[in-house]
């Protein structure tokens, strides 16, 4: 994910959406402080792939590719800064201080890996029907009076779920800085440091709880919801992924790169953790990455995957359910190929079946569960007035009040 940044946007009663006084980059822009979370994550891979990278680079080492969006670009070049620092061959020009390195991007309308669930229509169908199902519609009449409420202090005249990313001028910001089991309420006094701007009044009620929790679920729990979700978002960029690794080992793959860095956005991180099974409901900090590798032992090929959600902490290596933490590739493949996508055009023009029910598959159903609190018991759960009668959700919960 890229680094901390301004907001992208600010809402109608925003006392801090003079962008000239409080965001001079300009809003959705890297910040300084992104820069500098992005040079500490490049140092960090030049030690942990020093190995298999040359002090200078050449285009056999590393492969860069981000979104069509400014932030992810200036922190890929961030990134790079501290994964090749200048060399011997920089000193002698004295005036060049970094490393020039080459970054692809493909513009959104034809990106078919970070953006690519904006150009699938069979995505955005599925999509909608998954918003009809009894387990969204429970948490949409649940959380009605508080969407009804922000909105009016806000200055909205429906809802959007961006305030919450707003509000706290990103929460994940905070988390690279404090410790991963910091409370919310010491990561809002964080924020004030960083950037000395206390919230209005009006927010105590809601922020961070229950607005956290319905951003969680509403922008990245539900986007992911279902297996053919996760097959249309994040299975191109696995497809690539495992496609250069086979090659790797088959000593077809040209260049014979030994790293690919994707810098991308908290959607891309969410997706593929959702689609590996292994993402734990809690948002995404700036900065952080997914490391898929691919390792050799005795002539044995394994693929582990961690994930890095601080610049300060080492990677937390991941199990995937069905396979040991080290995965030999074979397994690997096996189980990933449900939700590999055989051709994303095809199959995002195919026409979805109307009018059959779509409900939360794992691990969205999980995180409803154990994280939100939302525990199906009943298929009739349109009617807001049955809801907390039907659903494990109760006053007392602290979930969504």
């Amino acid at each position: 994910r890229h680094g901390d940044r301004a907001p992208t946007e600010y809402y109608p009663n925003d006392p801090y959406k003079d962008e000239g006084k409080y965001w001079p980059r300009g809003f959705g822009q890297l910040s300084y402080i992104g820069e500098e979370q992005h040079f500490k994550q490049g140092s960090f891979f030049r030690k942990r792939y020093n190995h298999i990278l040359h002090e200078t680079y050449n285009v056999n080492d590393t492969y860069v590719r981000t979104s069509y969006i400014d932030r992810t670009l200036a922190s890929a070049q961030s990134n790079l800064a501290g994964l090749y620092p200048p060399t011997e061959q920089n000193r002698a020009q004295p005036n060049i201080k970094f490393q020039d390195i080459p970054i692809h991007m493909v513009d959104m309308d034809n990106d078919e890996l970070i953006w690519n669930t904006e150009n699938c229509a069979k995505y955005t169908t599925l999509l909608t029907y998954l918003k009809e199902s009894d387990e969204y519609l429970c948490v949409m009449n649940t959380t009605a009076t508080v969407q009804k409420e922000v909105s009016e202090f806000a200055g909205y005249s429906t809802f959007k779920r961006i305030i919450y990313d707003i509000l706290f001028i990103d929460l994940a910001n905070a988390l690279v800085v404090l410790s991963p089991t910091a409370k919310d309420g010491e990561i809002e006094v964080r924020i004030s440091e960083l950037y000395n701007l206390p919230l209005p009044e009006w927010t105590k009620p809601y922020y961070p709880q229950p607005l956290k929790n319905l951003y969680l679920f509403e922008e990245f729990i539900t986007a992911a919801g279902t297996n053919e979700l996760q097959r249309l978002s994040a299975g191109p960029l696995l497809k690539e992924i495992i496609s250069n690794t086979q090659a790797k080992v088959n000593g077809t793959l040209s260049p014979d790169r030994g790293l690919y860095i994707y810098s991308a956005h908290d959607n891309n991180v969410v997706e593929m953790l959702q689609t590996l099974k292994v993402f734990n409901g809690i948002l995404v900090p700036y900065a952080s990455a997914i490391l898929i590798e691919l390792r050799n032992k005795s002539d044995e090929y394994f693929i582990t995957v961690s994930y890095k959600n601080s610049t300060e902490l080492d990677p937390y290596l991941l199990q995937l359910p069905g396979c040991d933490a080290l995965c030999p590739l074979d397994s690997f493949v096996e189980l990933t190929k449900p939700i590999i996508p055989d051709d994303l055009t095809t199959e995002c023009t195919e026409e979805v079946v109307a009018g059959q029910e779509y409900h939360f598959e794992i691990p969205a159903a999980d995180l409803l569960a154990n994280h939100l609190g939302v525990h199906p018991v009943t298929n009739n759960l349109k009617d807001p007035q049955v809801h907390l009668s039907q659903w494990n959700i109760s006053h007392s919960q602290p979930y969504w009040w």
